[in-house]
Parts: structure tokens; C-alpha cells; sequence
């Protein structure tokens, strides 16, 4: 399946990225660039933009109340459970009507490539992105263990730009050495 997301990453922008991502062997980050700033900054107007506003309305005896750090930390909530609504939506838009990856066998489901899976893994990126840049800018408040969480999922949803042609992999029973 196509990339569902609109637009396509910006030569110049691939460009950019391209050599980063030779270097770490990331073959599929220059087409899903422009989704993981996407994302970021999605994450990031949710974070600075809707969770006040939205909670100041909702909530209106607490939240404007709560001080500093409990605002950031009631703030990073919302943009967690809007994270999971989005990529959980999008997952179950991938597994219904992405037909590529449906005629994968289970190698090529894990470790192949499609256009759809890649703006999945994009989405995810930018929030671990998104995630990293608050709890690095705020270790004050949530602590040296979630930086380092921070850190690995977004080395770990980073990583998953490796991606590979399912072809390559063996059929169910058949046997590669």
C-alpha cells in the first residue's frame, strides 16, 4: 500500500536526512521524514495548545489551579492518550485495508516495508521524538529513568526505519539457509 499520508517528504528534506540515515542504515527515513517533523510537531501543539485549553474548559476548578509541574506532567498525559487514540486508529486502518502487507508472510509482516507501515512507524518516531524533547527538557520533573526511556523507545522506533522487501523472506515451511 501507498503512503496514505498526503504528501510526500520534500526532495531538499530527504536530501537532508539521507546522510544520517545511510550512516545508521535506515533506508526508509528519507520517505518519512516530513511525517516524523509532522508528527513532532502535532504532538507539540497538542502538548502547548489543546491540552490547556481543552483541560481549562473540562476541568475548570483543577486545572488552571495545578502548578507548574503538575500542569506539564497533566499535559504530557493528554498528549500520551491522544498518541494511543492516533496510532491505535492507524494501526487498524493498516491491518483492514493495507493488502500488501496482508499478503505478507509473518517474516515480511515483522520485518517488511510498505508505504502505510512506514507512516505507522513515522507517527510513533515523532511521539518518542516529541517524548525525548520534554523529558529532556523537563529530567527537573519526570527523572533520569524516564530520559532514558525517552531515549531507548525512540532508538527503538527509530530503528524500525530498517526495513527490508518482504520477498526476501522465506515462504511459511519453506527453509533458507
Amino acid at each position: 500500500m501507498l503512503d496514505p499520508f498526503p504528501f510526500t517528504a520534500p526532495a531538499f528534506l530527504q536530501q537532508a536526512i539521507k546522510p544520517l540515515a545511510d550512516a545508521l542504515s535506515l533506508p526508509t527515513l528519507p520517505l518519512h521524514i516530513h511525517e516524523v517533523i509532522f508528527s513532532f510537531a502535532l504532538y507539540s501543539f497538542i502538548d502547548i495548545v489543546v491540552s490547556p485549553y481543552l483541560s481549562s474548559r473540562l476541568c475548570p476548578k483543577t486545572y488552571p489551579h495545578l502548578d507548574a509541574r503538575t500542569r506539564t506532567n497533566w499535559n504530557v498525559h493528554v498528549v500520551s492518550l491522544c498518541q494511543s487514540i492516533i496510532i491505535c486508529l492507524l494501526a487498524g486502518y493498516v491491518i483492514v485495508f493495507d493488502d500488501e502487507r496482508r499478503d505478507m508472510n509473518w517474516a515480511g509482516r515483522i520485518w517488511g516495508y510498505t508505504g502505510a507501515s512506514g507512516l505507522m512507524q513515522a507517527m510513533a518516531a515523532g511521539y518518542f521524538l516529541w517524548d525525548f524533547v520534554v523529558t529532556g527538557s523537563n529530567v527537573h520533573i519526570f527523572g533520569l529513568g524516564l530520559l532514558a526511556h525517552a531515549v531507548a523507545a525512540l532508538t527503538v522506533f527509530i530503528l524500525g526505519f530498517v526495513r527490508s522487501d518482504h520477498n526476501s523472506f522465506p515462504s511459511p515451511g519453506e527453509q533458507r539457509y
